[in-house]
């Protein structure tokens, strides 16, 4: 019985090959870690945890500014009419200026004018006196007279 379970079942121990590693994946002489699965999607629940916590304070943030940024646009229009009356405010003193300007250059046009007409007639009075003068003198001596000099006023001359 044992040639016919021979024969039934074949011999597998010449076929069974023994196939050592190849060099790159060498066995480990040191233990390697052991990783329990609980540590990992502990690990993984408290990163999702703080991914989450940031998502929250960065939609809160953005929250916020949005808020802000409502805030300011709602002082826009005011802004914008301050601004506005800011400028015609300048523009208006600009002219009022550009005016005063103009008159105060025309004031001293008139200024020397008045000025040259006034040493003018100094200068024409200053002549007629001393013309007055000589006429004095020369009357005087046709006469034989001594005629005495006018008074002289420091002011005039």
């Amino acid at each position: 019985m044992a040639d016919a379970i021979d024969k039934v079942q074949p011999d597998f121990t010449p076929r069974l090959l023994v196939v050592s590693p190849p060099a790159s994946r060498t066995p480990q002489k040191e233990s390697r870690p052991v990783t329990s699965l609980a540590t990992v999607f502990g690990r993984f629940a408290e990163m999702q945890h703080l991914v989450g916590e940031q998502v929250i304070a960065l939609e809160g943030s953005v929250e916020h500014q949005g808020q802000q940024l409502a805030e300011v646009a709602e002082q826009l229009p005011d802004m914008k009419e301050r601004i506005n009356w800011l400028i015609a405010t300048f523009y208006d003193e600009d002219r009022k200026e550009e005016a005063l300007r103009e008159r105060l250059s025309r004031q001293e046009a008139n200024l020397a004018i008045v000025t040259d007409a006034v040493r003018n007639l100094c200068e024409a009075q200053a002549q007629w006196k001393h013309t007055m003068d000589q006429l004095l003198e020369i009357l005087g001596r046709a006469q034989g007279l001594t005629v005495p000099a006018p008074p002289r006023f420091p002011e005039l001359t």
